[in-house]
């Protein structure tokens, strides 16, 4: 019995009898006891009523009753139908033949959606259910209750799954044996994904599908972090490698539930099933074209994922965003050009000018140092991680990749087929230092480099001894053009230089660190700041290399003093690294300049740019960002209001508004935007008790430097004339809603109606 055909039985009920006024609920029997479909609850008090139902030829009905129940053995549930009045024996038959003939219809629909030996979802309906799945990630709004609630935003994952060596288990035990290791192999998964749900960590929702032969796919949805989707894939994993396939007991339900003859199972020790785990993702921001594509691009990943765990030894968990980091192998080195062949390509990822470090199968940290003393072989340990040399992607195809040693002396190492690939990523420097070691990568860097937690705590400690902090913060503002025409090699070998140059040129800075691929940070105390080193810095490696597009964003005391002006609270130096990064931002920066000190104004150019370029949801992070970091002015908070209502978040533009007239209550447009949101929001009384604060002078100021507030303004005071609202002012109402009817394009549009209406009401 399955539930997927009982929910399809029941659907198609509720489609026709609904609309009747006919209430359905449908029960099933499992395992001793009877469930009640949709809540999937228990139904101990109902026990004699359905087990009575199964002895009726047409339905169970008792006098005068509402209810009629109906029994369809062959899926052993029961439909209960409710009916407006208590249904005569007419109405009863011919209700059971309609239910018969859905009941036929679902079966089919179920046999058409469904493989027949796992009773799993068919390819079909399994890429339905994913599209289904897709289309409502992407219309989840990122503020949902669920991820107010858990923290985590949800999240989709596809599991492709492959019993290893199936073809062995068919051509020694035969056909007929192998479909009951399917049949059991899709009850196991059965069995997991009903006791990951059950324990709800992340309300997870799971799908599972067999499209063909040993290939299985799962669908899982839930508000979990990736750790969560690695130990599920391992649960499914070790649910078939931890006890062999089938056991005796389920062979006992096997032979139950189907007639296989005189078939006997292979001895237990011949019963062990493994099998290879991938999976990928599903990102938004990644999957381009329409939902089809999407669906067969996430199915492919899962695939290639999967690939690579048979490829890599098989029972075992991949993920596809695994593949380029450290699941690549070489294949061969050749011996006259010493071009290197790697087993990874551009479906993983692969992209020339990819570094990666190479490892001999040795000395990849995985092989177990050995020791035979005659009689037993015992291990003592492994051998350790070395890195035996650093390679260039300069060819890419599909499945295979070819690279450069990218060795500092004339000497090639020899590369041994089988190495393990790490990939370096972008804002990786550390192998490009003068102090680096394949022996001691770790210790030698951290010699020679500070940590991104040693900037901050500078940082702190400077302006609690009141020294103060400066901040520069380089940022290569073509990064993302140089990493598609060049790879992370450049990449990371132009950060190299600058932050060896930032070294030799600032030997008095206290810190210099890569904050990330486009950035590094150079930090010290006030007294050490030289704003004409910075620039001759910042305009020689701007000219060394022009391809990145180099710009700065500085933080120093001066910036802190400045920001008192026109009584503005002063900005806190604790947060110098934020400020510069901020002001090395994209966004509002004129094109001609190499460097940007950060303060208020740039703040607002900042938001404005991006506002301007109808970047609304970036544009109010960063507004909210700033508010965190004690950045905020009458004019920053205009501008979160402005875009807020650009969002359609009324209420929060109306709070910013009066945020903003309560810093500087001589701002007209602040009081001439609250108006609008006021509007927007129903907030009648309030919206006047301030506009009818203005000066008439002020008032009119509004027919040019901002209409639509003029026009809103006239909009309300006519909503108060029509409420009698103690807030009417009818010497200002006289006075502007002519002026407001005669402004181009309002006053044809149906926001002018309540304007006219209220002219007219005596």
């Amino acid at each position: 019995m399955k539930i997927d055909k009982l929910f399809t039985f029941r659907s198609q009920i509720q489609e026709e009898l609904g609309p009747k006024g006919i209430e359905v609920q449908l029960y099933y029997y499992f395992a001793g006891k009877w469930y009640e479909l949709l809540s999937e609850t228990h139904c101990d008090d109902m026990t004699k009523t359905l087990e009575r139902t199964k002895k009726e030829t047409i339905s169970y009905h008792s006098t005068n009753s509402l209810d009629a129940w109906f029994y369809f053995s062959s899926t052993d549930c029961v439909v209960r139908l409710v009916f407006p009045k208590s249904p005569r024996a007419g109405t009863r038959r011919s209700n059971r033949k309609l239910l018969d003939k859905l009941h036929t219809t679902a079966s089919n629909a179920y046999k058409v959606s469904h493989n027949q030996l796992t009773h799993l979802l068919a390819k079909d309906a399994f890429r339905e259910r994913l599209t289904s799945a897709i289309s409502e990630m992407e219309k989840r709004e990122p503020t949902s209750d669920e991820v107010q609630e858990s923290g985590i935003a949800r999240e989709l994952v596809v599991i492709a799954l492959d019993i290893d060596h199936f073809k062995q288990v068919n051509d020694t035990w035969g056909h007929l044996y192998g479909d009951q290791v399917l049949k059991t192999f899709g009850r196991r998964l059965e069995i997991c994904a009903e006791g990951i749900q059950s324990k709800g960590i992340g309300t997870p929702v799971i799908h599972l599908g067999h499209p063909s032969g040993e290939e299985f796919f799962i669908l899982i949805q839930a508000n979990v972090l990736r750790e969560q989707f690695i130990e599920w894939a391992n649960e499914f994993r070790k649910k078939i490698a931890d006890e062999v396939l089938p056991t005796d007991q389920e062979w006992e339900w096997l032979t139950s539930s189907d007639s296989i003859g005189i078939l006997s199972p292979p001895p237990l020790q011949e019963r062990g099933i493994t099998m290879s785990v991938g999976v990928a993702i599903y990102n938004s921001s990644s999957t381009n074209g329409p939902g089809t594509e999407v669906v067969s691009d996430l199915l492919d990943r899962a695939d290639t994922a999967l690939y690579r765990a048979k490829a890599g030894g098989r029972d075992q968990v991949i993920f596809y965003d695994e593949i380029l980091s450290n699941c690549g192998r070489v294949i061969e080195q050749d011996k006259n050009t010493r071009v290197v062949a790697l087993d990874i390509g551009s479906n993983v990822g692969v992209s020339i000018g990819q570094e990666f470090k190479v490892f001999s199968p040795t000395f990849s940290g995985k092989t177990k140092f050995l020791i035979n003393d005659g009689r037993t072989t015992r291990t003592l340990g492994n051998y350790p991680r070395v890195e035996s040399a650093r390679i260039v992607v300069f060819n890419i195809q599909p499945e295979i990749s070819f690279a450069y040693v990218a060795s500092p002396t004339d000497s090639v190492p020899n590369i041994d087929s089988g190495s393990h690939l790490e990939a370096i990523p972008a804002g990786s420097i550390g192998h490009l230092l003068p102090s680096s070691s394949k022996y001691f990568p770790a210790s030698t860097e951290t010699m020679k480099r500070s940590t991104i937690k040693d900037l901050h705590e500078f940082v702190r400690s400077s302006v609690a001894d009141t020294s103060g902090p400066f901040a520069v913060v380089i940022r290569f503002t073509r990064e993302s053009e140089c990493l598609r025409k060049y790879g992370t090699v450049a990449l990371n070998m132009a950060l190299a230089q600058v932050y060896r140059e930032a070294l030799r040129v600032f030997h008095t800075a206290k810190v210099v660190e890569v904050l990330d691929r486009s950035s590094i940070c150079i930090a010290g105390t006030k007294d050490a700041y030289n704003e004409s080193m910075v620039t001759e810095f910042v305009e020689n490696m701007a000219s060394e290399l022009p391809e990145l597009g180099i710009f700065a964003g500085i933080w120093c005391d001066a910036d802190r003093e400045a920001s008192t002006a026109k009584g503005q609270v002063a900005l806190d130096s604790v947060n110098a690294i934020e400020f510069a990064r901020f002001a090395a931002a994209d966004a509002g920066r004129l094109p001609d300049t190499r460097l940007r000190h950060f303060g208020y104004n740039v703040a607002d150019d900042v938001l404005r740019a991006l506002r301007e370029s109808r970047s609304f949801d970036v544009a109010y992070a960063d507004f909210e960002r700033l508010r965190r970091l004690g950045v905020e002015s009458g004019s920053l908070l205009n501008i979160g209001g402005v875009t807020a209502g650009s969002l359609g978040l009324y209420q929060q533009a109306l709070e910013h508004y009066a945020a903003a007239i309560a810093r500087d209550p001589e701002e007209l447009i602040y009081k001439s935007n609250y108006g609008v949101a006021a509007a927007r929001v129903g907030e009648l009384d309030p919206a006047l008790k301030i506009l009818n604060a203005l000066p008439l002078n002020d008032v009119d100021q509004l027919l040019t430097s901002h209409v639509f507030g003029y026009v809103t303004y006239a909009r309300l005071l006519a909503r108060a004339k029509m409420r009698g609202s103690a807030f009417f002012d009818a010497s200002r109402f006289n006075h502007i809603a002519n002026n407001a009817l005669s402004v181009p394009g309002f006053e044809k549009s149906p926001e002018s109606e309540i304007i006219r209406e209220a002219l007219e009401h005596s």
